[in-house]
């Protein structure tokens, strides 16, 4: 009998369905255990006969089901608007996905549009009570342990109250996945005096000093955001998304600059591929963005995941297997209780 549902958008992914098929078969191999997995494709007859050839015989080892959706419309190829193609396309395969998700619970994962991911989850699953504004929180490798960030850009513009929020969202979601309990959080800023940042960034820090439950540590720059001493740092949406693609672009050029000044040198090649090549091979491991998978959406009544539009098959094995520990932990249901305790609900209601 399967024990939690997986439902993977495999439509929009930019490296094409096989590779989000591999991705899930990896996962079934990895978490051995009998999933309810559900396909959301554009053409269910590939979907069949390449799913035969390797997912639904691991998924028969595993004990777990296989179920491939038809989308009925297809995501356009340019989106301005989420909300209008949300309801212009109401059978795309994003809302089709979010609905089963909805509907039957376990995880939604996507590697399609962010805004049309988040607009297809505040619309179909809602806000947990008391949410305006949910998160994006996004993984980052450090000098000692992985770092959760948030928000990435789901909301730009935001009061002291949201920041608030974030870090106790911030905070349950790191307790309950990743076993951290009274995680350090820190508030990014350009200065670690209680006067440096904007006015929402001030007027954040003094919520956050205030509030006893959380651990809370102050102001974090930008030279200390990779030291390891934290486990959440909380930030405006604009902040995030520019932070996001910074590290993005300064990755790639670095390892493109390491790598050109090797193959320049027939003694540093040789030197690298003799004593190198294993160091700079694990290098390459922890800070590659598919060994996570994606970056939860927290504070909508279920349990969503953002990949990476050029995510491969390992980022999707991995989304799939860190995502099952929300589910497992009912993330949203603990963030619920966790604003409720200590009475930090904004009057929005419920719904999107």
């Amino acid at each position: 009998m399967a024990d939690t549902s997986i439902i993977l958008e495999a439509a929009t992914a930019e490296k094409g369905l096989q590779e989000m098929l591999q991705g899930a078969a990896s996962a079934l191999r990895a978490l051995n255990r009998p999933l309810d997995l559900h396909i959301v494709v554009y053409d269910a007859k590939e979907a069949d006969a390449l799913a035969s050839k390797g997912l639904l015989l691991q998924a028969n080892k595993c004990g777990a089901s296989v179920t491939i959706h038809e989308a009925k419309e297809r995501v356009p190829d340019k989106v301005e608007s989420p909300v209008k193609v949300y309801r212009s396309f109401p059978g795309n395969p994003i809302n089709t996905a979010c609905r089963i998700a909805r509907d039957v619970g376990g995880v939604f994962i996507s590697p399609g549009n962010t805004g049309l991911v988040m607009t297809a989850a505040l619309f179909e699953m809602g806000r947990i009570h008391g949410v305006e504004r949910p998160p994006i929180a996004t993984p980052w490798p450090t000098a000692k342990k992985m770092l959760f960030s948030l928000d990435s850009g789901a909301n730009v513009d935001l009061r002291p109250l949201h920041l608030h929020q974030f870090a106790h969202i911030g905070k349950v979601y790191v307790e309950r996945v990743f076993s951290r309990p009274n995680p350090a959080i820190g508030l990014l800023s350009n200065g670690s005096e209680d006067y440096k940042g904007n006015a929402l960034v001030r007027e954040a820090f003094k919520l956050l000093s205030a509030d006893r439950s959380l651990n809370f540590i102050g102001f974090i720059e930008g030279q200390n955001f990779f030291a390891g001493d934290i486990d959440v740092l909380v930030h405006d949406g604009f902040l995030g998304n520019i932070l996001l693609k910074f590290a993005e672009g300064l990755a790639s050029t670095v390892n493109k600059m390491l790598r050109d000044e090797i193959r320049a040198s027939l003694f540093a090649a040789l030197a690298t591929s003799l004593f190198l090549r294993p160091a700079l091979r694990r290098y390459k491991k922890r800070f590659d963005y598919t060994e996570f998978g994606g970056a939860p959406l927290l504070g909508v009544k279920g349990n969503v995941v953002i990949c990476h539009g050029r995510s491969d098959a390992n980022a999707i094995k991995n989304a799939i297997r860190w995502s099952v520990g929300m589910v497992d932990e009912d993330i949203a249901h603990g963030i619920e209780q966790e604003l409720a305790e200590i009475g930090l609900v904004t009057n929005n209601g419920d719904g999107a």
